[in-house]
């Protein structure tokens, strides 16, 4: 199986230092929006056999400028954002004078986070929740290639998922980069790094 990942294009909330996920439903920016209109012109997105979407605004608006309105597209709860609970939509400022320990060198929240932000979901969570999405589409698309439109986080840990390792091995997937995997449906999916974060 081909699995290619592509993360929403810029939202409303991204550069504006708040922390976005499942509960921020916002949609793409004015630029989100131009920017994922010039590289739908960029790559063949009509490649692939099946295409899963996350049911979050900023990745449908992204899925439909790359490949129409009309476009088959599967949406699955499963690979929306990660759920960071009642620090959805606070600056990540505020959230740093606090608590400069849950963040790491990169500046991203590390596994520390969700002991400290009520009601969210850990990277634990997040990776078993796309575990199990990745499992069926094993078992439904072995041998064809699959393109998903969801998140950052998600990405990560689809990635973290298939390979085996911590979600942090991964740095920030940006918007609208190709991320893809082959998995060997001959040799028991074992997986080889196709690119991470590649511009299209």
């Amino acid at each position: 199986m081909l699995l290619t990942i592509v993360r929403h294009s810029t939202s409303q909330d991204n550069g504006r230092g708040l922390v976005s996920g499942a509960r921020s439903d916002v949609g793409l920016s004015p630029a989100g929006i131009e920017y994922a209109k010039e590289v739908s012109q960029n790559y063949d997105w009509h490649q692939f056999d099946h295409v899963f979407c996350s049911p979050m605004l900023r990745a449908k608006q992204t899925a439909k400028i790359l490949l129409g309105d009309d476009a088959a597209l599967t949406y699955d709860p499963r690979i929306t954002e990660m759920d960071f609970g009642d620090w959805d939509g606070v600056s990540e400022k505020l959230i740093y004078d606090k608590h400069p320990e849950v963040f790491d060198r990169l500046g991203m929240f590390n596994a520390k986070y969700a002991d400290y932000a009520p009601h969210s979901e850990s990277y634990a969570a997040l990776v078993a929740r796309v575990s199990g999405f990745v499992e069926d589409l094993k078992q439904q698309f072995a041998d064809q290639s699959v393109l998903l439109i969801c998140h950052g986080m998600t990405t990560r840990a689809i990635f973290a998922a298939i390979f085996n390792v911590d979600v942090a091995e991964f740095g920030i997937v940006q918007n609208v980069t190709l991320n893809q995997i082959h998995l060997d449906e001959k040799d028991h999916f074992k997986p080889r790094l196709n690119c991470y974060n590649n511009r299209v």
